[in-house]
């Protein structure tokens, strides 16, 4: 199974921010992020108004991969006076249903047999 993992980042952040968190990410995950810049301001600071750094999760690697992110993120944020708010956000692709299977006979707890065809 299959997951996406997306941290967002809504505010202003500098030219090489952006860079910096996606190789915190990549650092503490071990997962290859991909960067979107979105909303340019035109601001003097180069200040973008939200990024989004998403990454693809396999199997049941995702809980571990949320608490590297996690601490990624506040490391960033750390290192910053005045942080811009950060979510992450887990989308997992909805579970296919499952075949029905026809119930089994329960077996018997007496000692006798059941007679095939019965």
């Amino acid at each position: 199974m299959t997951a996406t993992i997306s941290v967002k980042v809504e505010g202003p952040v500098g030219l090489d921010e952006p860079e910096q968190l996606l190789e915190e990410l990549g650092r503490e995950t071990g997962l290859t992020w991909r960067l979107e810049t979105a909303g340019q301001d035109g601001t003097l600071d180069g200040g973008l108004a939200a990024i989004m750094l998403e990454a693809v999760l396999g199997g049941a690697v995702g809980a571990g991969v949320q608490v590297a992110v996690q601490r990624a993120i506040e490391n960033w944020r750390g290192r910053r006076l005045d942080p811009p708010p950060v979510t992450i956000i887990v989308v997992q692709p909805p579970q296919a249903p499952q075949p029905a299977q026809d119930p089994q006979p329960a077996p018997r707890t007496d000692g006798l047999a059941t007679p095939e065809g019965s």
